[in-house]
């Protein structure tokens, strides 16, 4: 992991050009794995170009995940590829490019950043990349998650469920292990909430916070 092996990732690539819907996303998983933190131009290329090429929906979200790893810190050298992510049409894409936004500005509060990822959360047609950006918010204000519970709190009580699971999410990633009694007051509403997942997040995230 984050050696940037370019003979590991080569031979990565060979599994995942098999594609097959099993060993093709564990391969492109691994790429971005191999490749952490590195911001490899080509590898991130070469990713993109074969999420867009294959048909099996696992083998894009691995290659989309994958590219968020590699872009991992890498602020605005990331924004090439998280502005093709964010702008496809394919749904699974724009999930990575939320994950990719998170991880390229994990930790660092980019106002930029937020305000995206907010705007992700309103208004995608895919309930998967609504819930991406709500979750991603959490990776981006690590550093200042006693900013989270106020900044997700108009979402905790949206309409969508999926839109109130990721604000759990978002809580429990940033607020981990801080006994912070603002994440608490938002998270104990969806702990009653009518949909089971967006209860279990809130249990997984209140243990968590």
């Amino acid at each position: 992991m984050a050696l940037g092996d370019e003979q590991i990732y080569e031979e990565l690539k060979s599994v995942l050009f098999t594609d097959n819907a099993i060993s093709s996303e564990a391969a492109a998983l691994a790429m971005g794995l191999v490749m952490l933190g590195s911001g490899s131009e080509s590898a991130a290329h070469d990713m993109f170009t074969y999420a867009q090429e294959t048909q099996h929906e696992t083998i894009i979200r691995g290659l989309a995940i994958g590219i968020a790893l590699i872009s991992y810190g890498k602020e605005e050298t990331a924004e090439d590829i998280i502005g093709k992510l964010l702008g496809h049409q394919d749904s699974i894409l724009r999930y990575g490019g939320c994950f990719t936004l998170a991880l390229a500005y994990c930790g660092t509060s980019n106002n930029s950043a937020i305000q995206r990822l907010l705007h992700i959360a309103v208004s995608d047609s895919s309930d998967n990349v609504r819930r991406a950006a709500v979750l991603s918010l959490g990776f981006v204000l690590l550093r200042d998650y006693s900013t989270v519970p106020t900044i997700v709190e108009l979402l905790s009580q949206s309409h969508n469920p999926h839109v109130r699971y990721g604000t759990t999410m978002a809580l429990g990633i940033s607020c981990a292990g801080r006994g912070l009694q603002a994440a608490l007051d938002v998270l104990d509403p969806l702990l009653k909430d009518p949909v089971d997942f967006v209860r279990q997040g809130a249990t997984i995230a209140n243990i968590f916070a």
